[in-house]
């Protein structure tokens, strides 16, 4: 899912920080229209950077909003509108001072008619900081 997040973040301790902020994204691009997707909210993360080497480990909380499509075995997709819970833990690896190149995994309950459960959602991002 292809995002946007801004985060301003208040360091807490020597090699730790919070952050607030929100985040949107459009996912099902690649498809029908059926199966695109929007999500987007506030956001709050918490970083630690615990090593003397440029790597950072966190752990992000979401409350997105937004529509979501599902479909079952027939082709029959139902597009829900709602809140959408996310955890995501990371790690990024700060290549320079403003940027890094970040892996994540996030977990997403979701609770429609149609389906409900856990999305499990593993992504790599880049970031730019100023």
């Amino acid at each position: 899912m292809p995002s946007i997040t801004g985060l301003r973040r208040w360091p807490i301790r020597e090699a730790v920080d919070i952050g607030i902020g929100a985040d949107v994204g459009l996912f099902g691009l690649g498809g029908d229209a059926r199966w695109l997707g929007v999500l987007g909210g506030p956001a709050a993360a918490i970083r630690a950077m615990p090593f003397r080497a440029p790597l950072s480990l966190e752990l992000t909380t979401r409350l997105d909003f937004g529509r979501i499509p599902v479909c079952n075995a027939w082709g029959l997709c139902l597009r829900y509108l709602g809140l959408f819970p996310a955890v995501e833990a990371g790690a990024a690896y700060l290549s320079t001072q403003h940027v890094a190149i970040v892996a994540t995994c996030g977990v997403r309950f979701i609770n429609t008619l149609a389906w409900s459960g856990v999305s499990v959602e593993p992504a790599a991002a880049g970031r730019i900081f100023w």
